[in-house]
């Protein structure tokens, strides 16, 4: 079983052959695995890729996420129990140990594979949390290897260096060790697809920007690491470094969103309703003498606006503090127009009417944006016929006094 045959002849190379695509997925998944970690960092934690491992975590208070990750894209199960794959993980511990680059005490040693896979040993020692189990789960473990009498049973080449090592009756008690801070991480899904939801979850972005974002901040950290190999650094990222990049992109990528439409255009019926409904908005437009055109346009403008503002309050696209400082804003807006035309046409006399209609072109032909965010041209208008059907707006000059009654 994986032993050498010298009598066995040289099989040719094909081309093809040299193009390992397992390889190529290794090291992506270094650097996707980077960026999974630093999910759930905080403080003055600091992400490393083939430093401490294949990835590893230094947290704040010293102690270290060890973490080695095995990726399959075959039927092969690197966890069996005498999965080379395995036993090479727990020897390079057991060496980075030994060497003082790991201190056993405070280091939680993770392997992480790619798929769901099973294995009786390496399930043993993930469940042994105490220095006891450990110990029972290493002697369990060494049958698998040793007769009862001592004697070695059959290896294969690929792992016997390791095994003879981990265990050797000697290191019993660093093997145990190590067993104890095992833990083993398996994922139902592909790792892609997990790293994208955790992402997506935890920075807590909005559905439009998950892709845009998860794309450039895998491109970052790639380039980051990179460029820190060009200049002979250890490939360190700290949370802190990832935390600002992350806010910058959100806030440059926010500031050029727009809010879509979301909501179905209102039907012929709806619009009816709206005008046997004798609404104040409405009725606002009557008395400065719109004509029909410019209120059915009005109400599709307030039914559009009234839906999409639930939409996006509901998918959380705008706050409850969004749609205030809106409304305020509208207010600003509308009394700052209502002074300069009172000034700016005194002299050509029109009449209240004349004036309440040209405040009302005023204010709908200007487009007004919610912070950062780029409305639709129905909404500012919409909001606007929100406003005046609760009458805190006007278009007629004396638009108070005609809707004083019945107003709440």
């Amino acid at each position: 079983m994986g032993k050498t045959n010298k009598n066995k002849p040289i099989e040719e190379v094909k081309l093809a052959n040299t193009h390992v695509p397992d390889k190529v997925y290794a090291y992506s998944l270094q650097v996707r695995h980077a960026l999974y970690e630093l999910q759930s960092c905080s403080s003055n934690d600091i992400v490393s890729v083939e430093v401490l491992e294949d990835v590893a975590v230094e947290k704040s208070d010293g102690s270290v996420d060890a973490i080695q990750l095995k990726s399959v894209l075959s039927n092969n199960n690197p966890i069996s129990n005498r999965a080379k794959d395995l036993w090479k993980t727990l020897y390079n511990w057991f060496l980075s140990v030994t060497n003082q680059e790991l201190d056993v005490r405070n280091t939680k040693f993770i392997l992480f594979i790619t798929v769901d896979r099973k294995g009786i040993i390496a399930d043993s020692f993930n469940n042994a949390d105490t220095l006891d189990k450990a110990q029972e789960a290493w002697e369990v473990a060494r049958k698998e290897f040793y007769e009862d009498t001592g004697e070695e049973k059959e290896l294969s080449d690929e792992y016997a260096l390791y095994i003879r090592k981990f265990f050797k009756p000697q290191n019993k008690l660093l093997a145990s060790q190590i067993i104890q801070n095992f833990c083993l991480k398996t994922i139902k899904i592909n790792h892609t697809a997990l790293l994208y939801e955790t992402f997506c979850e935890r920075s807590m972005l909005e559905e439009d920007l998950g892709d845009i974002l998860f794309t450039y901040m895998l491109g970052w950290i790639d380039k980051k690491l990179s460029e820190l190999v060009e200049n002979r650094q250890p490939m360190c990222i700290s949370y802190q470094e990832y935390r600002t990049e992350l806010i910058a992109i959100r806030r440059e990528y926010n500031q050029k969103q727009s809010l879509k439409e979301l909501a179905p255009r209102p039907t012929e019926q709806e619009v009816q309703d709206e005008i046997s409904a004798l609404r104040r908005y409405i009725e606002q437009l009557n008395v400065v003498k719109c004509d029909y055109t410019e209120k059915i346009e009005a109400i599709n403008d307030y039914l559009r606006a009234s839906t999409n503002r639930t939409i996006w309050a509901r998918r959380g696209d705008i706050s409850d503090g969004n749609l205030t400082n809106y409304q305020e804003t509208l207010v600003k807006k509308w009394d700052t127009k209502r002074r300069i035309i009172s000034l700016q046409y005194k002299h050509l006399n029109l009449s209240p009417e004349e004036l309440g209609k040209l405040l009302y072109l005023e204010c709908k032909d200007e487009p007004i944006n919610i912070d950062h965010l780029y409305v639709p041209d129905f909404f500012t208008a919409g909001c606007y016929h929100a406003l005046s059907d609760d009458v805190e707006i006007g278009w007629h000059p004396n638009y108070k006094d005609i809707f004083s009654q019945g107003v709440d």
